[in-house]
């Protein structure tokens, strides 16, 4: 079976782990409800808050800016007023 975080960490190179906070994760997932995947907080965690090749945002949860947690928050909210049926 491929191992594929390892191929994503592989591909992008070394990022740095500048921000990772597993109190931020454990904040971010209480305020959801639920866990999220180990691989995408390893992958967030080594490269975030970064724009990968124009087309994908990292944000992190222990950052103020591109904030992951706020971002979700608006995200939802906006999903939550959208009028659907109109």
């Amino acid at each position: 079976m491929r191992d594929y975080l390892a191929a994503v960490l592989e591909m992008l190179g070394s990022g740095g782990s500048r921000f990772a906070d597993a109190e931020a994760w454990a904040r971010l997932e209480q305020g959801l409800g639920v866990p999220l995947p180990g691989d995408f907080k390893a992958i967030i965690d080594e490269y975030a808050p970064v724009q990968v090749n124009g087309h994908i945002l990292f944000r992190h949860p222990a950052t103020e800016r591109w904030n992951l947690g706020q971002f979700i928050e608006e995200v939802e909210e906006a999903f939550r007023v959208e009028d659907w049926a109109g």
